[in-house]
């Protein structure tokens, strides 16, 4: 593994020292999202996020993402895609430190232990900011489905 410059070690110190900042956040945003959106039962997003993956899907299928509103939403969405693989391959957070991997120094979900793929990851905030830069028509359940995909086959 090659030594990081001064650089990188500065931005992954930085991101180190505000993951746990980002983790907490991430629980009661994630409730207060879903609950905005008609949810009963909200707080039950962070154990189980599957059961609220249609009623996203159905919000933001249709919804004009403004330009003034694209990170909030995009930073819920990708809390929600996050932790709906956490659950469903029981994975975790974690800052990315491996050099010159497609996700160096990005906070990413992976080391799943229900898939083949133990070291198998990807960026929900970067799938997030996609998504919600789709026109209106967009359909989180067809990506989850291919994320899904891509993680097993991985």
């Amino acid at each position: 593994m090659r030594a990081l410059t001064k650089e990188e070690k500065k931005t992954r110190d930085k991101l180190r020292k505000g993951f746990d900042r980002f983790y907490r956040e991430m629980m009661p945003v994630l409730a207060d999202f879903v609950d905005r959106l008609g949810a009963t039962d909200a707080p039950m997003v962070i154990t189980d996020p599957e059961r609220f993956l249609g009623l996203i899907d159905v919000f933001m299928k249709d919804q004009v993402v403004e330009p003034d509103d694209h990170t909030w939403i995009a930073a819920r969405i990708a809390y929600y895609i996050g932790e709906l693989f956490v659950q469903r391959f029981g994975g975790c957070w974690f800052l990315n430190e491996i050099p010159d991997s497609r996700y160096f120094l990005r906070y990413v979900v992976g080391s799943f232990h229900r898939i083949k793929n133990h070291n198998a990851m990807f960026d929900p905030i970067d799938v997030a900011f996609d998504y919600c830069s789709e026109p209106p028509g967009r359909s989180l359940i067809r990506i989850v489905d291919e994320i899904d995909k891509e993680l097993r086959e991985a």
